[in-house]
């Protein structure tokens, strides 16, 4: 997990990497970080934040709000409503 995330943050360079799922625990996040600070560019991890997600079973459905919410108001469709 840790050399794929690695490739990813260096083609990203998100400000924070999230892990969640049934099997995210703290022994995990120790394994990956080891992987990635080790195979990623410096300068694509040194504001990074890896960590434990929250929402456990509730990720799912706060996402897709997120999504829909992002949607319906976005510039375009609030301009559209107006027009309209």
């Amino acid at each position: 997990m840790g050399e794929v995330m690695a490739t990813v943050v260096c083609l990203l360079d998100p400000e924070v990497v999230l892990i969640g799922g049934a099997l995210a625990s703290a022994s995990l996040l120790a394994g990956i970080r080891e992987t990635l600070y080790r195979l990623a560019l410096p300068r694509a991890t040194r504001h990074m934040a890896l960590q434990l997600g929250t929402l456990g079973e509730d990720a799912a459905v706060a996402g897709l709000t997120r999504l829909v919410v992002d949607q319906q108001f976005s510039p375009d469709a609030v301009n559209a409503e107006l027009r309209a």
